[in-house]
């Protein structure tokens, strides 16, 4: 799921790689990642804009839209008088790509996040840390990621091992060590 994020992130940044129809609107305003990006900082004040699933639902349209591809504008040929389109919409192709075939991705298919933790996981992925007495938190580009920099990201993602605990568990560290977050952790029931 995070490497799909990262992989639309690169793509949406990425204009000359032609993939994302960057100048359609429809895209950009209804199912870009960029969007929600810009929902990153907006305050989830209820029970509702917490524990609801918009966000969710966007990202499983954009995911479905990237796997399966749409080709809206040739099933729409409505044009006015001058030849200008009527209606709103874009193509995207088809990715042939495991990242984002529903088969591939079984047991992520029956988990809907909610709005709350896909918001902080944006957040994450799309601000730098904040800084020193209150300095402003900037933009993450991921138009200056190089191929090379996305494809260690994603050996690192594959190489993770999560697993399901069967009971309550604690994470534990050597006695006087500080442990770092990427490094292996060990668990104790």
């Amino acid at each position: 799921y995070m490497y799909r994020l990262l992989f639309l992130f690169y793509i949406e940044a990425r204009p000359e790689l032609g993939y994302v129809p960057h100048t359609s609107p429809a895209y950009r305003d209804g199912y870009s990642l960029e969007t929600l990006r810009d929902l990153e900082m907006v305050r989830l004040t209820t029970e509702e804009s917490r524990n609801g699933s918009f966000i969710h639902q966007s990202l499983q349209q954009l995911f479905k839209l990237i796997h399966e591809g749409y080709n809206g504008e040739q099933d729409r040929r409505d044009s006015d008088i001058s030849g200008n389109k009527i209606h709103n919409t874009f193509s995207i192709e088809s990715l042939d790509s495991h990242l984002f075939n529903p088969v591939f991705t079984k047991l992520l298919n029956k988990v809907t996040f909610r709005n709350e933790t896909l918001q902080h996981i944006i957040q994450l992925m799309s601000l730098t840390r904040p800084g020193k007495r209150n300095q402003r938190r900037g933009r993450v580009s991921y138009a200056q990621l190089g191929i090379n920099q996305l494809g260690a990201v994603y050996e690192a993602l594959l190489s993770y091992r999560g697993f399901f605990a069967k009971t309550d568990l604690y994470e534990v560290k050597k006695a006087g060590t500080n442990p770092d977050e990427l490094e292996t952790g060990y668990f104790v029931t």
